[in-house]
């Protein structure tokens, strides 16, 4: 099926390649770069869809959809938002305005075509309107595909009822029974297979069919699954229900009764249906790990590194590389505007202006705040507006000249020193903080790698051309330059050399063979080097490495020029640099942004498992409770008991787990204070269990210490590198003979000592002196960087501590951290302990506040038996409540929850009515904003760590009401 499609969009590129991917499938397409053209257009080209950006030159995109909608005068028109990341608000005004999809940018051709073309009209004939006359009832909880598929079965006749969920479903069903029902698989509380069950359970309904719709259940066993449960069929979804249409045309043609429902077979049915919905729900988590905007912030960062490396590579032009992979980015990002600003040798800011919009000649200045750029450049931080950053007249000074409702300015950096900064302006747009950060800084950090890249081509093209235009110099600057300079033949045989060169005296003899001498990876990568110019006679390049009689490493950035005599290639000039520092910095800062990377991940998954961890354990205990209870006047299963307490004994395991996660979380890395070594070294074992269990026995022997003043997450950092490296010290196999050590004491001069002995192979003489050199592995290629002892030496060393090891050949190896002794008590490992049990002394009146809707539940039904609970999963809700006068004796709140916070919460209990907020309990299950951490250091709240014994909650409660 061909249509008339619209591209709304003021990218070019962006245009050209929407074009392209749809000419080439057979589509009809017009283009519009601005919001103007695009109604001229619509009023004379009739299409059939549009494609529209929201962030247009000339018009708010959330607008130019209603007036395009007026122009369409009924027809069937799709109108789709075509964007970067949203926020949860964009996407819902964009639901209210009448878009009738969103497309994120950036996207695959082959991804796009069929996502247009699923919206192109499908005029179906008088014929095929098999519904016609028919009820059909549609459940899915997605409201896009709920509206994309009523919308098309609406045209093949049938009188359709969309509901959201399975339970909605099961009403329409009850109030009037239809034709066919239509259900997709997943859904919350009642999803397709309890649905089918519960319509043939009803004998009213038990003929009516049932048509099961997913894109997650796609085994053999799940279609059985559909059978047993009386489905008629379970289809795949595709985007234009091709395979929902022709099982409702089989269906109904075939006049069948549906397949009956073995009433005797339930129990059973019912336990495959839960074990198969567990492992769509596992399948779900693996596959949505990745948060999907991060997804496009990391894909429109690749897409302007590619293109800027491209660029410079290609033809080393710095301006052209970033006027058009910026304009690229900033469209991707919903970004209306910026400026890239960068510094010259004398430190002057010069601007370039970055897409379109009004007051371009106010970007050199940043609209007359010339000093506040010059302070973000210099002082490395990044600025964000609206904020408390800036004082709010001149933040609002600021946003008002710059006509922008946000914008953010990150700081371009290398190697410590400034080189300028990124300015991104944001208007008719509502972007989340974090997200914006996460993008500007991102971008911000390719752009400098390019940035220092092109001005290194540019130092290195400028030096070349100073050696042609003086070649009466040419003696005197080879034997001076500071780099290794060299002619050589196709072969290897040395011409010219101004120094002896990759740590070898004797490779300045003219004469001899450069391969003749041992030069490791570099030898190897310099033999195929000059191959390829003998071949191609073009230059090459290429890092690699030798290594120095002492056994060190050193690495070396190697480019070859071709020689060339009557226009044949004769030989090649090597010019080679010492770029042992680089190298080193490099891998620092790609080890350093795994950790923070893995640190925020582990913050992040921690937080996510706290809140239905909490529910799960909440209900096990209830369950317990109730156990207890029933036992008196019920024969209950003599196993039922023991099997829900292993289950809470499991779930605590997952608790403990999550508590070590935090250990390895960034977030706190900027909290230098007392740590508990035992603590850490605890954790850390738990984490490197698996390298252990197999190698060798675990020994204790923690004696009692004081705390040490350190950061948590880098001195656990220490610990696991050590570990690790004690078990592949160990050949696995042997487990008995083996044993890891770990020890804690004080040493003379008072300071903590952690020792850590295994009983491997040793450290040979020979690699003793580089132990702790940057680059320097014993492990095999590919299983280490050489980089983890040097740095947990220089993390030690910051601490004021210091790294020693005793070793033996064949008989283990022993290291010996000392550590400074901390000024103060260590830091608590869990939030506050709940207080002592009281009493309630009444009933009191409570509020429970949790988007984790089971959680919230759990604690209603619990604190119930003794106080009047009311439990809503909003803050919104529980603010309403608030302001129609309703007072609570203990208000127990989530900290972190969409919309509206726990924290923002608080701050607006406290305008309305301080003594209301002083009553609030926060829940917390991870505090890894800074925001939230911040909140609750300040704040003089009581809280309770998630996941928390419902006991200790009720013991607070009945505290507080007095």
């Amino acid at each position: 099926m061909t249509g008339k499609i619209m591209v709304v969009d003021d990218n070019a590129a962006t245009r050209r390649m929407v074009r392209n991917a749809l000419v080439r499938n057979g589509h009809d397409v017009i283009e519009a770069p601005d919001g103007r053209t695009a109604l001229e257009l619509m009023r004379t080209e009739r299409p059939s869809v549009v494609l529209q950006d929201l962030a247009l030159p000339d018009t708010d995109g959330y607008q130019l959809v209603g007036e395009l909608r007026r122009l369409a005068h009924g027809t069937d028109v799709s109108i789709l938002a075509f964007s970067g990341f949203m926020s949860d608000a964009d996407e819902a005004r964009i639901s209210r305005v009448g878009f009738d999809d969103i497309i994120t940018k950036p996207i695959a051709p082959s991804r796009l075509v069929p996502l247009i073309e699923a919206h192109l009209p499908a005029a179906a004939p008088t014929g095929a309107q098999f519904g016609r006359g028919r009820r059909l009832v549609i459940a899915d909880d997605d409201p896009m595909q709920l509206k994309l598929a009523t919308f098309r079965l609406s045209r093949l006749g049938f009188e359709v009822e969309a509901v959201p969920d399975g339970r909605s479903a099961l009403d329409a069903v009850r109030r009037r029974a239809p034709d066919v029902v239509v259900s997709d698989v997943m859904m919350p509380h009642v999803d397709g297979f309890s649905l089918a069950m519960a319509v043939r359970l009803e004998p009213a309904l038990r003929k009516v069919p049932v048509v099961l719709v997913t894109s997650s259940y796609v085994d053999p066993d799940d279609r059985e699954l559909a059978r047993k449960a009386g489905a008629s069929d379970l289809v795949p979804r595709t985007p234009d229900l091709s395979e929902l249409i022709d099982s409702l045309r089989a269906t109904l043609a075939a006049n069948q009764d549906a397949p009956p429902l073995d009433a005797g077979a339930l129990d059973d049915l019912e336990k495959e249906h839960t074990r198969r919905v567990f492992r769509q729900l596992e399948r779900q988590v693996q596959l949505n790990s990745g948060l999907a905007k991060r997804c496009s912030v990391l894909a429109s960062e690749l897409a302007v590194l590619a293109s800027l490396s491209e660029s410079v590579l290609t033809n080393h032009n710095l301006d052209a590389a970033i006027e058009q992979s910026l304009t690229e980015c900033f469209d991707a990002g919903g970004i209306a505007q910026g400026a890239l600003y960068l510094l010259d040798a004398r430190g002057r800011l010069t601007a370039r202006a970055i897409g379109t919009g009004p007051e371009a000649t106010g970007l050199a200045t940043l609209f007359g705040h010339e000093e506040l750029l010059h302070e973000v450049v210099r002082g490395s931080r990044t600025l964000h507006l609206p904020s408390s950053e800036l004082p709010r007249e001149r933040a609002h000074e600021l946003l008002a000249r710059a006509q922008a409702d946000a914008l953010l300015i990150v700081p371009l950096r290398s190697a410590g020193k400034p080189l300028g900064g990124l300015l991104m302006i944001a208007r008719g747009r509502e972007l989340e903080e974090d997200d914006w950060r996460t993008f500007g800084l991102g971008i911000a950090t390719q752009v400098s790698h390019v940035v220092v890249l092109a001005r290194a081509y540019e130092e290195r093209e400028l030096a070349e051309r100073r050696a042609t235009e003086h070649a009466a110099l040419l003696d005197a600057m080879i034997a001076g330059a500071p780099d290794y300079v060299a002619h050589l033949d196709l072969d290897g045989t040395i011409r010219l050399m101004n120094r002896p060169l990759f740590e070898h005296p004797a490779t300045g003899v003219v004469g001899a063979n450069i391969f003749s001498y041992p030069a490791g990876d570099h030898a190897i990568a310099l033999r195929k080097a000059l191959a390829q110019i003998e071949q191609t006679g073009e230059p090459q390049g290429f890092e690699a490495s030798v290594f120095r009689p002492d056994g060190s490493q050193v690495w070396y950035s190697t480019r070859l020029g071709p020689v060339k005599e009557n226009g044949k290639v004769t030989g090649a000039v090597l010019v080679s640099r010492d770029v042992s520092d680089k190298k080193q910095t490099e891998m620092h800062l790609m080890l350093s942004d795994r950790m923070a990377s893995v640190g925020t991940l582990a913050a992040g998954v921690a937080h996510e498992i706290n809140n239905p961890l909490a529910s799960v354990i909440a209900n096990l205990d209830m369950a317990l409770q109730d156990i207890v209870a029933l036992a008196e006047t019920t024969v209950l299963p003599p196993d039922l008991s023991e099997e829900l307490e292993d289950a809470r004994t499991a779930a605590d395991r997952v608790r403990e787990i999550v508590r070590d996660l935090k250990i390895f979380s960034r977030g706190e890395e900027d909290r230098h204070g007392p740590v508990d070594v035992e603590h850490v070294l605890e954790s850390t074992v738990r984490m490197a269990w698996n390298e252990l269990r197999h190698r060798a026995r675990l020994i204790k022997n923690y004696g009692k210490v004081p705390p040490v003043d350190a950061h948590e997450s880098r001195l656990g950092q220490v610990f696991l590198n050590l570990i690790v490296n004690a078990a592949h010290a160990i050949p696995p196999g042997n487990y008995d003979a083996n044993e890891i050590r770990l020890s804690t004491s004080i040493d003379p001069t008072g300071r903590v000592v952690v020792s850590i002995r295994d009983t491997g192979t040793g450290i040979p003489l020979e690699v003793r002196p580089r132990l702790f050199t940057p680059f320097f592995s014993t492990k095999p290629v590919g299983v280490g960087t050489g980089l983890g002892l040097a740095i947990s030496h220089r993390i030690i060393t910051q601490f004021g501590g210091a790294i020693t090891y005793d070793t033996e050949v064949g008989k283990g190896t022993e290291f010996h951290i000392a550590l400074p002794v901390a000024g103060g008590p260590p830091a608590p490992q869990q939030t506050q302990k709940i207080w002592t049990r009281a009493p309630a002394v009444r009933r009191g009146n409570l509020l429970v506040i949790d988007d984790e809707e089971s959680l919230a539940q759990a604690i209603r039904r619990f604190l119930s038996v003794e106080h009047s609970v009311t439990a809503v999963y909003r803050a919104r809700d529980a603010l309403d409540l608030l302001e129609l006068g309703t007072r609570y004796d203990v208000i127990l709140c989530d900290l972190m929850m969409p919309q509206i916070t726990g924290m923002e919460l608080h701050a607006e209990v406290l305008r309305l009515d301080p003594a209301q907020a002083s009553r609030i309990v926060f829940l917390t299950g991870g505090a890894f904003a800074p925001s939230a951490r911040e909140f609750l250091t300040t704040t003089t709240n009581r809280r309770i760590e998630k996941p928390f014994d419902l006991q200790e909650v009720r013991r607070l409660v009945n505290e507080l009401i007095r």
